[in-house]
């Protein structure tokens, strides 16, 4: 072995008693440069969360460096929990700032290779020591990337194929209970047509008006679930097709009130057609859940942002207690891919108001 290579091997060690002596004020100095930062100040989860994510990345780098071998396994992280062995667990914090994850991974950075400097200044070739640190610090950093990638896209296929499925589901239930019963009452109809035929025909003539009438209603059910399934918002304009959505969707007594101001080419086709899909959504809770007189939508178009709000009069719920659903995650993916964001407050009794801010192609 080279002499290079065994002042390699020789180093590793060393930094790593040096950088693990100085562990837990490293960390201190970690929170405090996050804070300043603006990280975590409104939002104590997010600062434990990046403290414990940089403890186990640390610990990584230590456990490489101490053995003298590259990064082999990850200690696994839990938000409420803490470290412990076995395989990396990364949550999603969807209530981040965008510039959350970039800022603490940097800070991370300046914060251990300025400790492994100070630690190692009676060593001959402190620089090699703060780059072999450095190192090892980006391979556990990359690790966990990579795997909390992995777990992102597997929840997001997960959630897609939910959303699949729900969405069959539904069409399922409608044709059942929509078409399925005009269809069913209509055949039962038409079968007492013939009974009556030869001997009643006045009763014949009633039965097969009834058929028909069944029949109407059940070609009316399927235009409504079709027009529900179409993205029409480009072609009719966005205010039409949510009309004709609320149309299709509003239950017996119920009203809707719809206004779209500003000026549509300002949305992008992609945008145009994520926002109506969310907005469809937020339309068909509204009527199936809230048991609302009224839902309402306002739409504001503008340069720089569009605001979307979709509000009901109706049941309402408590936000904190109620898990959030495929529709729910169905929305907030749509939004949040176009860079916006999704608000909602609602209290029992005190209906539902969903909120949607996104920018538009000229912001």
């Amino acid at each position: 072995m080279n002499e290079a290579a065994t002042d390699h091997l020789s180093r590793g060690p060393e930094i790593a008693e040096a950088l693990g002596a100085r562990l837990e004020s490293v960390l201190h100095h970690y929170e405090q440069r996050l804070l300043a930062s603006g990280v975590g100040v409104d939002d104590p989860r997010v600062l434990n969360f990046c403290t414990l994510q940089a403890r186990a990345v640390i610990e990584d780098s230590l456990q490489a460096l101490g053995s003298r071998r590259p990064l082999e396994r990850m200690r696994s992280v839990d938000a409420e929990r803490g470290t412990g062995d076995g395989t990396v667990s990364f949550p999603y914090q969807a209530d981040w700032r965008l510039e959350d994850p970039r800022t603490a991974v940097m800070l991370l950075f300046d914060v251990v290779v300025e400790a492994v400097a100070a630690s190692m200044t009676h060593h001959p070739d402190t620089s090699r020591c703060t780059v072999d640190a450095a190192v090892s610090l980006h391979h556990s950093i990359m690790w966990r990337f990579q795997a909390a990638l992995e777990t992102k896209t597997r929840q997001m296929l997960h959630e897609t194929a939910q959303s699949f499925l729900e969405n069959r589901r539904r069409i399922s239930r409608d044709l059942h209970d929509r078409v399925g019963y005009a269809v069913s009452v209509a055949k039962q109809n038409v079968e007492l047509v013939r009974l009556y035929q030869a001997l009643d025909a006045p009763s014949a003539d009633a039965k097969l008006v009834e058929a028909e009438n069944s029949l109407r209603t059940a070609l009316e059910e399927v235009r409504q679930l079709a027009s529900e399934l179409r993205v029409h918002a480009r072609i009719e304009g966005l205010e039409n097709a949510l009309r004709h959505c609320a149309q299709a969707l509003c239950a017996p007594g119920a009203a809707f009130d719809i206004v779209v101001t500003g000026h549509e080419c300002w949305l992008s086709d992609d945008t145009m057609d994520e926002l109506f899909q969310a907005l469809r959504e937020a339309l068909r809770n509204a009527f199936a859940h809230s048991m609302a007189s009224t839902v309402t939508v306002r739409v504001d178009i503008a340069p720089h942002e569009t605001r979307a709000v979709v509000e009901d009069d109706g049941v309402g719920f408590e936000v904190a207690r109620r898990p959030g659903g495929v529709g729910l995650a169905s929305m907030r993916e749509r939004i949040e891919r176009l860079g916006g964001s999704v608000a909602i407050s609602s209290h029992t009794g005190r209906g539902v108001f969903v909120e949607f801010l996104l920018p538009t192609k000229s912001g």
